[in-house]
């Protein structure tokens, strides 16, 4: 028997949306009431829905941008209820584009089921054939089994198609940056640069003539023009990553070059013109540094016209299984020989753990599990985790490779019997080079004590 549709109804006039509860229900469908926008928004947050209907014939004009909104987080398709008079009107027009498909008024209610019907079946068609949400992004995979990153990359096909600002938050390691990029390559600007710039990385001194550029002579060391990121990102994307410590007497600067796109390069008179699209991210909450007066609500409002929240990793578990067998074949070269895989146990602990780092903890905690262990299985006691309540910082991947690179050159000392000469052409490396690399990694060089 066929599943009924379950429906979120959004209509203001309580007398009408009760009629249609009740035709809907007589008819088999299941119905959430909600009679403005946060009330669906709240039973959005609760609940499951197939397909939205909403009643736009005493919809007011100036609630479009909200419900235009509304549609695009919801991730199902929605049907506007309108009549030929809203269909032309050009400030309904844009709303009605988000819609899967507009019904006037006077149509029977029988045809209406039918679609929300054919929606909902579509959808659930949809979902069992994607059970996982996979993105392939510049020779990186987004990956996500879990409800919520199914959204996730859903909304990025979705945003990526409308040129305007995203603003992209989720806390540090769960890969907005590699969101941002998704967007860029599934955008009509993927054939021009996508220009990415860690303004918690820059001095604040800097970060205005890393932005826009400057003259010869604009300073002391300006020996030459030299183009900005937002130059360099023309006709492109431009990423600014920690967006909440641009410094605030900049934000005022570059809001005006969001809104007129022309800016002035450090030391010139002569305004330039980029054409760029802004998506921003960051891991703090901006509302309470505006509150703070450390970010410019105006400057919030133009970065987020859309939105897009990666959720940590505690919150959708059921992706770190797919996560750990992605990096245990994509960092294969820290794989010894015959190792196969995690045990049950191992896996059980890394699923356990609600890693606060986010992906890219449980990346480094996977890449070192690799090199540490004995096949052919890593085992529980394998997994550098720390106890709970120890505080832990997760190794990166660079201290991953020095341990290699330490553990390779110490075998291959020991196969060579500490002659520095054969271990260097197995290494293929030069005798200064390993000397220096010896001295890196403070290997003890035995055969000057006691030569082979």
């Amino acid at each position: 028997m066929e599943t009924p549709p379950n429906v979120i109804l959004l209509d203001r006039v309580s007398v009408r949306s009760r009629k249609m509860l009740a035709a809907l229900d007589e008819k088999g469908c299941i119905v959430t009431l909600a009679g403005n926008h946060q009330q669906a928004r709240n039973a959005m947050a609760h609940d499951y829905f197939d397909v939205g209907l909403v009643q736009l014939l005493e919809e007011d004009v100036d609630d479009v941008s909200m419900l235009e909104s509304l549609v695009l987080d919801s991730g199902f398709d929605w049907v506007a209820l309108t009549n030929p008079r809203q269909a032309s009107d050009p400030r309904i027009r844009p709303v009605l584009a988000r819609m899967f498909h507009s019904v006037h008024f006077h149509e029977d209610l029988v045809g209406l089921v039918c679609l929300l019907r054919s929606i909902s079946r579509q959808r659930a068609i949809s979902l069992n054939a994607d059970r996982k949400a996979v993105l392939h992004v510049a020779k990186k995979i987004l990956i996500g089994t879990s409800p919520s990153m199914r959204r996730v990359v859903k909304k990025i096909h979705t945003l990526a198609d409308v040129d305007a600002p995203v603003f992209i938050s989720g806390e540090s390691g769960t890969g907005k940056e590699l969101a941002a990029r998704a967007i860029h390559e599934l955008s009509s600007r993927t054939h021009a640069p996508f220009v990415a710039v860690n303004c918690g990385a820059i001095p604040p001194n800097l970060i205005q003539s890393e932005l826009f550029g400057f003259e010869k002579g604009a300073f002391t060391d300006a020996h030459c023009r030299r183009m900005g990121k937002i130059e360099a990102a023309s006709g492109g994307t431009l990423f600014l990553d920690e967006i909440s410590e641009l410094p605030y007497d900049l934000q005022a600067t570059f809001l005006r070059f969001i809104e007129s796109r022309r800016f002035f390069r450090l030391g010139s008179r002569k305004e330039t013109q980029a054409d760029v699209r802004i998506l921003a991210a960051t891991n703090r909450d901006v509302p309470t540094l505006v509150e703070e007066e450390r970010f410019r609500l105006d400057l919030f409002y133009r970065l987020n016209v859309l939105e897009i929240r990666i959720p940590p990793l505690r919150e959708r578990k059921e992706d770190i299984k797919p996560l750990v067998e992605l990096f245990f074949e994509q960092y294969k070269q820290y794989r010894p020989s015959g190792l196969m895989g995690f045990s049950p146990s191992a896996m059980a602990r890394l699923q356990d753990h609600d890693w606060p780092g986010n992906v890219r903890e449980l990346m480094n905690t996977v890449c070192r599990a690799m090199l540490m262990s004995n096949p052919p299985h890593i085992e529980a006691e394998d997994i550098p985790i720390a106890n709970p309540g120890t505080p832990h910082q997760p190794p990166t991947l660079e201290e991953i490779r020095e341990q290699a690179e330490r553990h390779t050159i110490l075998n291959a000392l020991k196969r060579n019997r500490y002659n520095v000469a054969r271990t260097s052409r197995e290494l293929g490396v030069s005798r200064v080079t390993l000397y220096r690399l010896l001295d890196k990694y403070d290997i003890q060089r035995t055969y000057d004590r006691h030569p082979p």
